[in-house]
């Protein structure tokens, strides 16, 4: 008999059925895993592939906290190995609950909840762990509502670079009936030009998908994210706090620089410049856009490289 965190099964009538159980956690609409003691996934229900991505015959027999979902936390740490908190729960059977940042099969990162429960034998020994995730922020492109969400761009199903311009153009007017101000990022991916010129018009697509899913699971839902340039992002923070704008600019550029595309087989990584500032009352919008921080001084060198290399 196995318990599951101390839930025992009960001999006796269908609920000794072991399909029975099998079919409950398939059907379940959190992702399910369950690992053996080496960590290896001994099973994988359809939550899991719906919310990553993978399929259950990729996944079974992988280590659940190594490279399939390349676990990280908001400041892309890795949650892999020894800093994993599955090894608490396979190690001395304590239950774990963490948020973290799945990679999905796309490359995009998925943010999601997760907990951990012991597997024990009949003499309390811990055999293995079950792991259940679900997604942190419902998607943004299952909103109703209609005034942000009507225009939205096909390539990256976020708002477009109209609907952008359309809402910071409110936002300042806002501001200056509130005398509120707000925070703001702009994202750049990088190298764009590069790869397309190399594997053809259409090869870059796949790396903007790859930036605004992340941009959306790695953001809260009330803020705004929309397309910019040709290879550009905005987010509207709705907050003049500097340090909650700089923790965001960092979160943002530390999930989009673990993220990664697969492209004919090969996988890219996703490269990008982040750059922030907090709008005040008197400010103009151009200037703004204009004058923002980068995140990362060296990544801010790549990108004005990356831009005069294609003048």
């Amino acid at each position: 008999m196995i318990s599951f965190g101390g839930c025992q099964t009960m001999p006796g009538d269908h609920f000794d059925n072991h399909e029975l159980y099998r079919s409950v956690l398939e059907e379940l609409p959190a992702g399910v895993l369950l690992l053996d003691r080496h960590r290896r996934i001994r099973f994988w229900n359809r939550g899991a592939e719906r919310l990553v991505g993978h399929l259950a015959h990729e996944a079974v027999g992988e280590d659940g906290a190594g490279p399939l979902l390349d676990p990280c936390d908001r400041k892309g740490h890795p949650l892999t190995g020894a800093n994993s908190p599955v090894n608490a729960t396979l190690h001395n059977g304590q239950a774990q609950q963490f948020a973290a940042y799945f990679r999905h099969k796309e490359g995009h990162r998925v943010a999601v909840r997760v907990q951990t429960k012991a597997m024990r034998e009949h003499n309390d020994s811990v055999i293995g762990a079950m792991v259940l995730f679900e997604e942190w922020f419902g998607s943004r492109e299952d909103s109703s509502d209609p005034p942000m969400y009507g225009c939205m761009d096909r390539a990256t199903r976020i708002p477009s670079h109209q609907l952008t311009r359309a809402v910071l153009n409110e936002c300042m007017a806002e501001m200056e009936r509130s005398r509120k101000g707000f925070g703001l990022l702009r994202v750049r991916v990088l190298e764009l030009d590069e790869f397309r010129a190399k594997h053809g018009i259409q090869s870059h697509l796949p790396f903007l998908r790859t930036a605004a899913f992340t941009l959306r699971h790695s953001l809260d839902p009330e803020m705004f994210i929309g397309r910019w340039g040709e290879d550009e992002f905005i987010v509207v923070l709705p907050t003049a706090n500097p340090l909650t704008t700089v923790a965001a600019s960092e979160s943002v550029w530390n999930l989009i620089n673990h993220s990664e595309v697969s492209w004919w087989g090969d996988r890219f990584p996703v490269q990008a410049v982040v750059m922030y500032t907090v709008a005040q009352p008197g400010d103009r919008l151009a200037a703004l856009l204009n004058g923002l921080e980068p995140t990362h001084a060296a990544a801010a060198g790549r990108a004005i490289g990356a831009a005069n290399a294609g003048r």
